[in-house]
């Protein structure tokens, strides 16, 4: 068993590996369940290990809506994070990458050697970004435009790949029995599918800006039943990218209009591992991942 030291005097702090992973798991993936799918600890190792965590840190530690949240002073337990960080760079436990809910599955569908994957369920990036720089997890498939910006000092980023963001909807939906060229003020004229207010803020302004922004979700989760389904309703328009085309409920179709934003995703991770070597395998793998996509969707373009 692996045992990192850090010392800040006058305290000191010795935390095995493990204990902290069942912390910073639930804190991830939400569940016991799924923490013990990727520890291969049970339930009440992994909730032991938790309590033992957040009293060796002083942190206290509270669960709204199903996400596991802890409070106090957490500067010293961020440091260790970093150490233990460290660690698994050096090859001492796999690594953890995480994905939005469209990513996760194109990318991290077929596990990685080294890596273990979280859920991929996020519909707000600034719950990943924030696991990200307290090193609770190592790599994030961010989403284009809403991802770190280049000059971030704490996180590098890396574009994969960039594609057209498109407007879908019901294949009933009335639009597409109209006999003129389709405008943003046509499409506007009927609600449009939004994720949560401030979910993802860059891109929010550019659908608010073109008046698509009027049917706002709350669900900061991704669950197939509670998002898909909303858009069954046949007057409802939704954006999407190439890669969630199929991910919708129901038969949807492209509406013929461009419009002026790209998505993308951008692999992110701590500045600190920017040209490890993990980095640069891991990005060579999703990058090839990608292949297949593009020969189906030419529009998609790879930044190799």
């Amino acid at each position: 068993m692996h045992l990192v030291k850090l010392y800040r005097p006058p305290v000191n702090v010795l935390v095995e590996v493990d204990i902290l992973a069942c912390l910073d798991y639930l804190v991830w993936l939400r569940t016991g369940e799924e923490v013990g799918k990727r520890l291969h600890l049970n339930q009440s190792t992994i909730s032991r290990n938790f309590r033992k965590c957040c009293k060796e840190f002083s942190i206290i530690s509270s669960k709204v809506e199903s996400e596991y949240s802890i409070s106090g002073d957490l500067g010293l337990l961020n440091l260790e994070r970093k150490v233990h960080q460290k660690h698994r760079w050096q090859g001492g436990r796999p690594l953890r990458i995480e994905g939005m809910f469209w990513s996760g599955r194109t990318y991290l569908s077929d596990p990685i050697r080294g890596f273990i994957a979280g859920n991929h369920d996020f519909m707000a990036v600034s719950q990943p970004l924030s696991l990200l720089r307290d090193g609770v997890i190592d790599a994030w498939i961010a989403p284009y435009p809403d991802c770190p910006d280049e000059d971030d000092p704490e996180v590098a980023s890396f574009p994969l790949n960039y594609s057209p963001c498109i407007l879908v909807a019901n294949e009933s939906h009335p639009l597409f029995s109209s006999q003129k060229e389709l405008t943003i003020d046509d499409i506007a004229e009927y609600p449009s599918l939004s994720l949560p207010d401030g979910a993802f803020p860059v891109f929010e302004r550019y659908a608010r800006s073109i008046g698509l922004w009027n049917s706002p979700s709350r669900t900061l989760r991704y669950k197939r039943e509670k998002w898909e389904s909303r858009t069954e309703d046949e007057l409802t328009t939704s954006f999407s990218s190439l890669f969630s085309l199929d991910m919708f409920a129901g038969k949807h179709r492209i509406l013929p209009i461009k419009l002026d934003q790209e998505f993308g995703d951008v692999l992110v991770v701590r500045r600190e591992y920017s040209d490890h070597p993990r980095l640069l395998e891991l990005k060579s793998i999703l990058l090839d991942r990608l292949k297949r996509w593009a020969e189906k969707y030419p529009e998609i373009r790879l930044c190799e």
